[in-house]
Parts: structure tokens; C-alpha cells; sequence
């Protein structure tokens, strides 16, 4: 799949949109992740991972339920909220989406040589639970409709985070207490909470801490994780902008603007 991964990383390198996957789409998920770990560009930094539901339709074909993919180091923005408006970079003229999530803070190390995991470990790797945006974009206008292979050799479609405040003694409440609301362009167009995704933030921490030790790769401390759309996947081009609030906790305002084609 080296050809694949090399079409992949230069439709991104360039932010060249795309009607048609570029390569080959790979034949299940395992040789998706082997494209996604090619098309990683050599010397950046991870300083995350986000995990996603697979739609309902692929999910006997793929034989999973949850896709994972990295987040750059330096495509994550870190706000207080309030009245800060943050950039989301995305292909213009490709797909492109906002997702309210609640993102954890790793406070304890992962190593893959450690799995598999108990539920007490991972509930006790967490250092916090924040207020979370995934910034997602392809070069490929119909990701979406290809399928969990092509999202995940496409390094998830994510080129960006946004981890908002803390929730204070969120072990202790109600995961459907934990809110989220998301407008664009003053539409309100999705409400949810910490528990539209199933099993809540730690069942996504389970996937994804398993997930990275079948390919040998560990969950340091201070990465984050984006554990899964609250409100829904939210389409936005250049121009849009998008507010996400946590009622009661945080809101985030942000601006969709193209990215710039990397030289």
C-alpha cells in the first residue's frame, strides 16, 4: 500500500479536494492502518488520538464499532473558553466538519507492553475530562460514503483539536448530565451529552489504549483523546463559523478558514 499511503500524503501535503480516493482503498482495517502509519509524516509529533464511531451499515463488514486516528502536537489549540475565538484549519473544497466530543487528558502512561488493560488502569490513566472539538477534514469530498478503511488510512480525517476547561468531579455525576450543544452559523444543529457515545469517555479510552497496542504504540502523558461525536457530524466550509457549548461548564467559538497547501 505504499503507493496509496504516498497519493494520500500528497493530496494532504498539497489540500488538493478530491472526488475519488487517491490509491487504492484499502481491504479492511488492517491494512488501513498500516496506510495511516505511512502517510504520518516522519518527525512530527503525536500528541493525541481521536476515536470514532463506525457507522451502524460497516460494522459487520469490518468486523469493529470504533476506528482510531492521531492528532498532530502542533494542530492542538488549548482555550479557557468564554470569549476566545479559535481558527479551524480545513480543505477547501473537500469535507469538512465540526464535532463536540469531551476529550480526556492521559495523566498516566499506557505502554503497549502493559495490555491488555482493566477498567480500573484505564479509569485511573485519566488525569481530566474536558470540553473537546474535533476539527475534521479530508481532501476527499466523500469520505464519509467510503467507509471506516478510507477514514482511517486517511489519518482519521482529523487535522486539529480543541481542549477546552475541565469538568470537575465528572466520575461522580451522570454521564447524560454532561451536555453538549453545537451551532453553526447560528443554527443550533445538534444537542447531545458525554453519553450519546456508548459506553461514555472511558469505553472510548478502552478501544483506543488496546487499539495503539496492536500496533505497538503507547498513550504518553499529556495526550489527549477525543472520545467521539456528542451532537453529531456537523459540515462546515471555509467562512462557517461554529459555537460548542457544554451547558453550565464551557462554551468555544470558532472560525472555518481553508488551510494553507504545506510547500
Amino acid at each position: 500500500m505504499n503507493d496509496t499511503a504516498y497519493a494520500l500524503m500528497q493530496a494532504r501535503r498539497l489540500a488538493q479536494a478530491t472526488d475519488v480516493f487517491p490509491g487504492e482503498l484499502p481491504r479492511d482495517l488492517a491494512e488501513a492502518y498500516d496506510v495511516q502509519s505511512r502517510v504520518l509524516q516522519p518527525g512530527r509529533k503525536i500528541g493525541g488520538w481521536k476515536v470514532a464511531m463506525i457507522a451502524p451499515d460497516f460494522r459487520a463488514r469490518y468486523g469493529a464499532e470504533r476506528i482510531a486516528g492521531p492528532i498532530y502536537a502542533d494542530r492542538i489549540q488549548r482555550t479557557a473558553g468564554g470569549q476566545e475565538t479559535l481558527v479551524a484549519g480545513v480543505f477547501d473544497g473537500g469535507f469538512s466538519a465540526l464535532e463536540a466530543e469531551f476529550a480526556i487528558v492521559i495523566g498516566t502512561a499506557l505502554k503497549a507492553a502493559d495490555a491488555p488493560f482493566d477498567r480500573a488502569t484505564l479509569e485511573a490513566a485519566i488525569a481530566s475530562l474536558h470540553a473537546g472539538v474535533e476539527i475534521a477534514s479530508s481532501p476527499v469530498r466523500g469520505v464519509l460514503a467510503l467507509g471506516p478503511a478510507a477514514l482511517v488510512a486517511d489519518l482519521g480525517t482529523n487535522v486539529g483539536a480543541i481542549v477546552g476547561p475541565a469538568f470537575a468531579n465528572w466520575r461522580d455525576v451522570p454521564l447524560e448530565s454532561l451536555r453538549s450543544r453545537m451551532t453553526i452559523d447560528d443554527a443550533v444543529v445538534g444537542e447531545g451529552s458525554a453519553a450519546s457515545v456508548p459506553g461514555g469517555p472511558v469505553t472510548a479510552l478502552d478501544f483506543l489504549a488496546h487499539q495503539l497496542a496492536r500496533l505497538g504504540r503507547d498513550l504518553s502523558v499529556g495526550d489527549i483523546v477525543l472520545t467521539g461525536m456528542t451532537t453529531g457530524v456537523h459540515p462546515v466550509e471555509p467562512g462557517s463559523r461554529g459555537l460548542v457549548e457544554f451547558p453550565g461548564h464551557a462554551s468555544i467559538a470558532i472560525d472555518v478558514r481553508a488551510i494553507a497547501a504545506q510547500p
